[in-house]
């Protein structure tokens, strides 16, 4: 059986996915068991966006929160998408 941390975490992946559908987002998938700064990823057509978001506890701390950002803010408008199946 799966820790308590893991499943918590898990589902609050869930309910961000869930969130982000019903804000029109296309597609919208979970790196299920990634250890990578990416745990949800999200793809909005009409606004021509990708999402990228990085899950963490409720009681995360702001100060923690505003360091992640700031260490990944240049990942914004930096990159060309190219889809691909392997």
């Amino acid at each position: 059986m799966p820790n308590r941390n893991y499943l918590a975490g898990r589902r609050k992946e869930y309910k961000i996915c869930t969130q982000l559908k019903k804000k029109g987002y296309d597609i919208v998938q979970r790196s299920a068991g990634s250890h990578s700064p990416i745990d949800i990823w999200a793809i909005h057509k009409k606004k021509r966006e990708i999402l990228l978001v990085q899950s963490k506890p409720d009681n995360f701390r702001l100060k923690q929160e505003e360091i992640i950002i700031k260490q990944n803010i240049s990942l914004n408008g930096r990159f060309e998408v190219r889809f691909e199946v392997r």
